[in-house]
């Protein structure tokens, strides 16, 4: 079957929404979060954060990204990090073996599956994971510099309900995507810190 011609649609022709798409309880914080998400995965920061951290390969975002999630997981599956890092499986095995050549990650028997390997970083991939670690952490003083105590342990405890909570209750997607498993605490505890970091 023929391809339809390509043709562009005029938006004038195309009647406005009768409300804004995303309205209603949470379209603000949506949109926050979406914004920030954004902000947060952009090239342009993490290009940034490549070379204030000296990055050994500061050409290979893919092998930066790796790290990163070794920094967060501190052994892993090659295979599990490469939804999270964006590439194929086919890919991993390259980029872990770029990583190997400078000297950043080694392997050893998978502890639960001693068939498979897992892949942590070295002594050479601590001293790297340290410093992408110490420039994310200005960047957090910078941020949170006015913000009191209290009203920092409150958005902590909130955030971390909030992962949390969409990591229970949509199937474990942050676990399986991100590596890491965030329980929130109990209930009237995570009340009595929060009524205690609002007084």
């Amino acid at each position: 079957m023929p391809r339809r011609p390509l043709s562009s649609v005029d938006l004038r022709a195309v009647p406005a929404p009768e409300a804004p798409l995303l309205h209603g309880r949470g379209a603000d914080f949506s949109i926050a979060l979406q914004a920030l998400i954004t902000a947060m995965n952009s090239t342009t920061l993490r290009e940034s954060v490549m070379k204030q951290s000296d990055f050994p390969l500061p050409d290979d975002m893919p092998a930066f990204l790796l790290v990163n999630q070794l920094i967060y997981r501190k052994t892993a599956r090659p295979t599990e990090v490469a939804d999270a890092i964006g590439t194929g499986r086919s890919n991993i095995s390259k980029i872990v073996r770029r990583l190997e050549a400078a000297g950043l990650v080694g392997r050893m028997p998978d502890p639960e599956d001693g068939r498979q390997s897992v892949i942590g970083l070295t002594e050479e991939g601590q001293e790297v994971a340290k410093r992408i670690v110490g420039v994310s952490s200005g960047g957090y003083e910078a941020i949170f510099y006015d913000w009191s105590d209290a009203e920092f342990d409150q958005l902590e405890q909130l955030v971390v309900r909030l992962v949390a909570d969409i990591d229970e209750r949509l199937d474990h997607v942050v676990e399986r995507s991100a590596g890491v498993r965030i329980r929130r605490a109990a209930g009237a505890e995570f009340a009595d810190s929060v009524e205690a970091a609002a007084g």
